[in-house]
């Protein structure tokens, strides 16, 4: 089935208000209050504002996508049925209407300009060389999709890490609190359980965070490598099936 315009960002969209919706039911019960006050460490806010930042980066290449995406399956509807030709850097469509601009033209346009600097030779030895360019302009085309999403797995995996630090953090504030301990008196004791109370929370909190906010940022880029792949393919499949025949 075919999926409409903007799918990619009608996805993303709902994936953010959900969690904009949960955390205003965390906000309104208080869970965001009892995290950010009960980390000793200050972590979380860290990952917080990480996970922010990475959102927004997230929302500009959703964008960005989801605009490559419309602009390619227009250049594939139109590649279909017209002849290309290439006149000033541009592909025309009959040698009248220009394709859309996008990863895509510009893909076809490199793989015009290597069909026309190859040495001409016989029609196998042409062809093989043809689907050797086209395995390589894959690879570049397929390296300006993906390459920015590398940020995000980066963020994904940092914060990880930082949460994993909070628990580290929070396990020593909690054995901290026993060291230099003499005296185990009821009020002594009631001082440790607090501090050691601290600590554990600083453990569970950070990691929370970290975890939640990992899972979350996973989340969004998992959907854009799959736009992106899908993306890939379509390009794939219109050069090997309608371009390359052409230029062979």
């Amino acid at each position: 089935m075919k999926k409409g315009e903007h799918h990619l960002l009608l996805v993303w969209l709902t994936l953010i208000s959900l969690i904009g919706f949960a955390l205003f039911l965390a906000l309104k019960e208080k869970v965001l209050l009892l995290l950010y006050l009960g980390d000793s460490s200050k972590l979380s806010w860290v990952i917080t504002l990480m996970f922010v930042i990475i959102t927004i980066y997230c929302a500009r290449r959703v964008w960005f996508i989801s605009l490559e995406i419309n602009n390619s399956e227009k250049v594939c509807a139109l590649a279909r049925r017209h002849d290309l030709s290439v006149q000033e850097d541009e592909i025309y469509l009959d040698g009248r209407e220009k394709l859309p601009d996008c990863l895509l033209t510009r893909y076809l346009l490199d793989l015009f300009y290597r069909a026309q600097s190859a040495p001409a030779e016989a029609d196998q030895a042409e062809s093989n060389t043809l689907n050797a360019n086209n395995k390589e302009l894959i690879e570049v085309f397929e390296a300006k999709l993906k390459n920015p999403h590398n940020l995000g797995w980066f963020f994904t995996d940092i914060m990880i890490k930082l949460g994993l630090l909070g628990t580290i953090i929070g396990f020593v504030l909690m054995l901290g609190s026993v060291v230099n301990v003499t005296d185990f008196d009821v009020t002594t004791m009631q001082n440790i359980l607090k501090e050691m109370s601290s600590g554990m929370g600083t453990a569970l909190y950070t990691t929370f965070a970290g975890l939640t906010c990992s899972i979350l940022t996973a989340a969004q880029f998992h959907l854009l490598d799959q736009a992106a792949d899908e993306l890939i393919d379509t390009t794939k499949h219109l050069s090997q099936v309608h371009i390359l025949p052409r230029l062979t």
